[in-house]
């Protein structure tokens, strides 16, 4: 950082623009594993990233859509009850990039719905992983699962990237969109949707950078509330009630609605 400032705050000619590379990114292990930091990019997006399209089926992500029609379902009201769509890696990969979640979804109880999706990472045995914010070196354990539930918080944890949507905000704008990948949401008028009516939704997801070895897992987690930890217990609050979650959502899957995650593959 200081040639940064020198370059930029006192003039200093040190070569700042010349070497520095253009993208230098960081990729999570999750788990009891530092970051990889400082990875060297070309570009961002990275050239020649295969966005690769994973449908949901019952409980698993397959690249071809499910041939039966089908529902999965959560209590939109319950931070605990969520959809989970998992997909195992054969091979080490980085994904590095957007992912974007393409939903059909809807909902008797309510003309709107807030959907959350979260990108977490399991290990070889299925657990579910958290990334520690800062190096291990900084805190007074060993390991994530030695910290206190009391002190868990998104200040220290990552559970994974996440995208949000009020679905009668559904509208973007692909002009003024950054990219395919992370749709732009003027958000500029409401559009209800009536009850149990399904509606597709296209959900930007934030920026990921992810290690995987083989036999790790990427989840896909659908849900009506936060994610976060006992800090929040509850989104948004307070907020009037017809603004909040209600009943149940149904997520359609299937050759009608073939709903998906789009993830950002990069080469090795």
């Amino acid at each position: 950082l200081h040639r940064y400032f020198d370059f930029y705050l006192r003039g200093q000619d040190n070569g700042w623009e010349k070497d520095t590379p253009k993208v230098r990114w960081s990729a999570l292990q999750f788990g009891n594993r530092e970051a990889i930091d400082n990875i060297e990019l070309e570009d961002y997006p990275v050239p020649g990233t295969e966005y690769r399209e994973l449908f949901l089926h019952d409980g698993t992500l397959n690249t071809e859509p499910a041939k039966e029609s089908s529902m999965v379902t959560y209590d939109s009201t319950k931070r605990e009850d969520v959809a989970d769509f998992t997909y195992t890696f054969k091979d080490k990969t980085r994904l590095i990039g957007l992912p974007k979640a393409v939903l059909y979804i809807s909902c008797e109880e309510r003309d709107d719905l807030i959907i959350f999706v979260t990108l977490r990472k399991r290990d070889a045995k299925g657990n579910l992983l958290m990334h520690l914010n800062f190096p291990f070196k900084a805190m007074p354990y060993d390991t994530i699962e030695e910290i206190p539930e009391k002190e868990r918080a998104i200040l220290n944890l990552h559970k994974g990237s996440m995208g949000i949507l009020r679905a009668s905000h559904r509208a973007y704008d692909p002009e003024r969109s950054l990219h395919p990948q992370f749709p732009f949401h003027p958000h500029d008028k409401e559009e209800k949707i009536p009850p149990g009516t399904i509606v597709k939704l296209e959900i930007g997801i934030w920026s990921i950078g992810y290690d995987f070895d083989a036999g790790e897992s990427i989840s896909v987690q659908i849900g009506g509330q936060l994610p976060a930890f006992t800090e929040y217990d509850a989104f948004s609050k307070p907020r009037p009630e017809h603004e909040k979650n209600k009943g149940t959502h149904k997520i359609h899957i299937g050759p009608e609605h073939p709903s998906s995650i789009i993830l950002p593959f990069i080469p090795q």
